[in-house]
């Protein structure tokens, strides 16, 4: 069965950013939009419970658990997290292998983009804790940060995927990853592993992708400002 996937989405509930729409609008475009499985992926915090979950099958959709955690100041993807009790947003290398060995399934986002919470040349020590490396939909036809990416996953035989990180509905569907698999998450996650997996990308819009990085750099800067 082909999948349509987006694993790296954010929604109103993330405490990092001020966004105007909430996971369940986001279920909803995501279902006007032919996709089946997605994860909302919000800072330091899981945006998932039975509710939700059920409210996404109702729309055709898989719901994944998942966080964009932070590990030693960087960011990482972490997913199958539901029933994890870990302080997301101070964890260690140590804590990743810990979660991994848990079962939990750990991806690369942006690695190499000139961002000082991007994992960077820490992957290169740490590939063996990552099942999979993100290429973002945040590039355009002459700056694009995912070649390396895409280098690195070829030198180290990890599967690239391809995600949004979408700030904003106005990103989806730029890049998304279709995946040969059963609609269930450990097989979701074996596909991935096995490269079942097949990326559909194209630039991002530079217009749109300034006004959402404006909106989140303001929205950074009122929350440190006002703490």
């Amino acid at each position: 069965m082909r999948l349509k996937c987006d694993l790296h989405i954010h929604t109103k509930e993330d405490p990092r950013h001020q966004l105007n729409y909430t996971a369940e609008e986001l279920i909803d475009r995501a279902a006007e939009k032919g996709y089946q499985v997605i994860s909302i992926t919000n800072h330091n915090i899981v945006t998932y419970s039975e509710r939700l979950a059920q409210y996404a099958s109702t729309r055709g959709i898989l719901l994944i658990p998942g966080v964009e955690a932070t590990v030693m100041g960087k960011h990482v993807l972490i997913y199958g997290v539901d029933k994890m009790d870990t302080k997301w947003d101070r964890m260690t290398f140590f804590d990743l292998k810990r979660v991994r060995a848990d079962g939990a399934f750990v991806v690369a986002p942006h690695p190499f983009y000139p961002n000082y919470n991007c994992i960077g040349t820490l992957l290169e020590r740490f590939s063996s804790l990552f099942d999979a490396v993100e290429y973002s939909h945040l590039y355009t036809k002459k700056v694009n940060f995912n070649h390396k990416a895409q280098s690195f996953a070829s030198k180290n035989n990890l599967p690239i995927l391809g995600l949004s990180d979408a700030h904003s509905l106005k990103q989806l569907d730029y890049t998304f990853t279709v995946i040969e698999s059963d609609p269930d998450q450990e097989s979701i996650f074996a596909a991935i592993r096995g490269r079942k997996t097949s990326i559909v990308t194209r630039p991002a819009k530079i217009y749109t992708s300034s006004l959402v990085g404006l909106q989140l750099f303001g929205t950074f800067l009122m929350l440190h400002l006002f703490r």
